[in-house]
């Protein structure tokens, strides 16, 4: 499996974080109050769980557009042009689960995550697994010790092109699991409109889709030829990627929320993520209430 970058857990942004943060917030407090009550182990899983803060722009906003395959291994650090605030892993610790999964590559993140909930959160220390490595490789260590009388919510929140298809597959096979998916549109950067998309950056889209169709599916032949009467094609619209990308994971996952939130850059308004929800338990009704709670949270952010 590929390498994963160290910048794992974006250090800084913008409005587009506190969407993110807010939807994966409500839904921590949504789920564990759903599961007080239930005799179940309640675990939750960060696979990019960073420092555990986040450095938020207070005057203007970040020009970061969705990075391709950039690396940084600093720790946020609070400026007159910035504030720090909790990201997802500490955002979690406000809330009931058993057991809690910060997986990490960059371990100087891993010593201040640890750090921060020394200091704040004392108490849960002893529920905390911290898990130092790739997430294609230390996801699937720790699915292996989930069960079917288990409840996981798992947040994976990939910078770059890191997370491949087949560690969600992995995911998809273990049937107790809630995900949200920050999925990297950063990969539409490597979609040439005209189709002349080298090898190497085929391959890099590949390994995030599962698939090679998406050269086919996602362009279409043009009206006009080239000089040499060679055919010619045209990148899809965005919407229509948008919806080939919820149909891949439809085809692995039993249950994928038509309510989505496009993350995009405030300054340019330029796409960056797309934050999916799927789930991995066939039951209608669990089905049912998980639509209604992600539509409803999804809603309120264009609020904010």
């Amino acid at each position: 499996m590929g390498k994963q970058t160290k910048m794992s857990g974006s250090h800084f942004g913008g409005e587009w974080t506190k969407q993110k943060l807010y939807i994966i917030d409500h839904y921590l407090g949504a789920y564990s109050t759903a599961l007080k009550n239930q005799r179940v182990k309640r675990i939750y899983v960060d696979g990019f769980a960073g420092s555990g803060k986040t450095e938020l722009k207070i005057k203007g906003e970040s020009d970061y557009s969705g990075a391709l395959f950039q690396i940084d291994d600093g720790i946020p650090q609070e400026n007159e042009d910035s504030s720090i605030i909790d990201g997802s892993a500490l955002l979690s610790l406000k809330y009931d689960f058993d057991e809690y999964y910060f997986l990490e590559l960059d371990i100087s993140r891993i010593e201040a995550l640890k750090a921060n909930i020394e200091r704040e959160y004392p108490y849960k220390m002893k529920q905390v697994h911290f898990i130092n490595g790739d997430c294609n490789q230390t996801l699937i260590e720790v699915l292996s010790k989930i069960t079917k009388y288990d409840r996981c919510l798992m947040f994976l929140d990939p910078y770059a092109l890191e997370l491949k298809w087949e560690t969600l597959e992995v995911i998809s096979r273990c049937g107790v699991v809630d995900l949200w998916y920050l999925f990297p549109l950063s990969m539409v950067r490597l979609l040439d409109k005209s189709r002349e998309i080298s090898k190497g950056n085929r391959d890099k889209v590949s390994s995030i889709l599962g698939t090679e169709d998406w050269y086919d599916k996602l362009f279409i032949k043009s009206s006009q030829m080239s000089l040499f009467g060679e055919d010619t094609f045209t990148r899809v619209p965005y919407e229509d990627i948008l919806k080939y990308i919820k149909e891949r994971f439809s085809t692995i996952f039993p249950y994928v929320s038509p309510d989505s939130k496009v993350l995009r850059n405030e300054a340019k308004n330029s796409p960056m993520f797309l934050l999916s929800f799927m789930m991995t338990n066939k039951s209608p009704r669990a089905q049912a209430l998980a639509a209604k709670l992600v539509k409803d949270i999804i809603r309120k952010t264009e609020k904010l």
